[in-house]
């Protein structure tokens, strides 16, 4: 038995290998036929700010619910605060605390299937759930089959039918240094693991504790995205322009892509990318003795996938056409290039949020990465920086 494991695992590992190889490859062109369309939406209402009743902390992500209803999740109060289609405060679901339906250091929430909230708090790694009247309504641990849950970090979620996409880190320490596998895996409701996406390994090392961008990347929030059938979107490498789509088993189904150039980062680009990490270094607990980032911004800076079946893609900000809030690429659910749009919404594309709901609206959050940081007690990235306030607009 023992002599045949390597066999078979390599056996796996070719077929996982043809597998990627075989799948279609959909080569776009570096610009759409249909050019780029400027789109200027209405704004429908607005949250927060100075003159609200409702004051966010720290935004960590905006959902489309059932009957319109936006969810708003605040990681700073632990808490989803729910809006009606017209902007209509509802009530609240969450709370911080270590009972049913409570959770600390929310990392991420996202909607299951059958409309139950899922609350992800980050560690020890739990998803929370919350019927839609409130009450409590379990939880899930993320395990592999068989297994005791270790120590896991999880750090965001998506939908998936009957379970849910999870993207966290696994970690295995050995003195001073750390084996961290970062995983994005399909779970059922109980947090078992059933399919793996992707996954990568990284070392830290505590006792002369260091952050590389590159090292740690991971498409952990804004390059993930699921849909209604249960297929898995990606944009699985960095500083690559290639979206990757998996079916329920983890089979990648297609890839497309088009031409594009890496875009080297201003000076505040740069500051902003060395804030993140010291951020991110913050929630070890351990002093930071430096970080490295990289001269380039992320090839892609976000990915949504629509009910339309169409993908969305944000390219970065530093390349944006005059006064655009955001340039958004849009490919066919074959994956080929429709076209892109320009987004024109007041904010600043460097420190405010965008988020593209299913249905096609849009939400800009002003002040979140600024939020962010305090949150993690690090300075603001500007002396200015504004009140966090979500603004919603109409469809595009």
């Amino acid at each position: 038995m023992t002599a045949r494991t390597p066999a078979i695992a390599l056996l796996a590992l070719l077929l996982l290998v043809t597998a990627v190889a075989a799948a279609p490859l959909v080569q776009n062109p570096a610009q759409s036929k249909a050019g780029v369309t400027t789109v200027t939406p209405a704004e429908v209402w607005r949250a927060g700010g100075e003159d609200d009743d409702v004051f966010f902390g720290s935004v960590g992500r905006v959902l489309g619910g059932s009957d319109g209803q936006v969810l708003v999740l605040d990681t700073q109060q632990t808490q989803v605060q729910v809006y009606d289609r017209n902007g209509e405060w509802l009530h609240t679901l969450g709370r911080e605390g270590d009972g049913p339906g409570e959770a600390r250091r929310c990392s991420d929430a996202f909607l299951l299937s059958d409309g139950r909230l899922s609350l992800m708090q980050q560690v020890p790694g739990r998803m929370v759930y919350i019927n839609p009247d409130a009450t409590p309504a379990g939880e899930g641990r993320y395990h592999t089959a068989g297994e005791a849950p270790g120590f896991v970090v999880l750090v965001s979620g998506r939908t998936l039918p009957g379970g849910s996409l999870v993207a966290g880190i696994r970690i295995r320490q050995q003195g001073p240094v750390a084996e961290q596998t970062f995983f994005l895996a399909r779970c059922n409701a109980e947090g078992e693991e059933q399919a793996v996406f992707l996954e990568k390994v990284n070392t830290v090392n505590y006792a002369d504790f260091r952050l590389d961008e590159l090292s740690g990347d991971f498409p952990w929030v804004s390059r993930m995205d699921t849909d209604a059938q249960g297929q898995v979107y990606t944009a699985p490498e960095r500083n690559q322009y290639l979206i990757r789509v998996q079916d329920p088993t983890g089979a990648v189904v297609r890839e497309f892509t088009r031409p594009a150039a890496l875009s080297q980062r201003t000076d505040d680009e740069t500051t902003i990318a060395r804030k993140i990490q010291e951020g991110i270094g913050a929630n070890y607990g351990i002093p930071l003795q430096g970080v490295t980032v990289e001269d380039t911004e992320p090839m892609v800076a976000g990915l949504w996938v629509q009910d339309s079946g169409e993908v969305w893609v944000q390219t970065p900000a530093n390349e944006l056409p005059d006064g655009a809030f955001a340039l958004l690429d849009v490919f066919a659910a074959d994956g080929t290039f429709a076209r892109q749009v320009a987004l024109h919404v007041p904010g600043d594309p460097q420190r405010d949020g965008l988020y593209m709901l299913p249905d096609g609206r849009v939400v800009v959050v002003h002040g979140g990465l600024d939020a962010w940081l305090s949150q993690q007690g690090i300075e603001a990235s500007t002396d200015d920086a504004p009140v966090l306030e979500v603004v919603v607009y109409e469809a595009i």
